[in-house]
């Protein structure tokens, strides 16, 4: 029971201190959003943050959006495919 009581103090304290707005996004979110794929450049960009496991964990949702925005910029920018509909689905609607 103490060991209960230590733990929750503590982890309140320590969240109190962190002193984290969610109202903000950060840095790595906004550089993200802002993300254009234009040439193979933007997406080696991109690529490259995929070797950071603790980078992908904490922003998987973005990245994720980034990803699909990159895979279709290529297919449809770079390959000129428009006939049929991206991501492909396969036979149990997952992309």
């Amino acid at each position: 029971m103490d060991y209960e009581v230590f733990k929750t103090d503590f982890l309140n304290q320590y969240f109190e201190s962190l002193n984290v707005s969610s109202n903000e996004p950060g840095w790595n979110v906004l550089i993200l959003q802002g993300m254009i794929f234009k040439e193979f450049q933007d997406c080696k960009a991109l690529l490259d943050m995929l070797d950071d496991e603790e980078y992908v964990r904490k922003y998987k949702f973005w990245l994720e959006n980034k990803f699909e925005e990159m895979v279709d910029w290529f297919l449809k920018g770079k390959l000129e495919i428009t006939s049929r509909p991206l991501p492909a689905y396969a036979g149990n609607n997952r992309k």
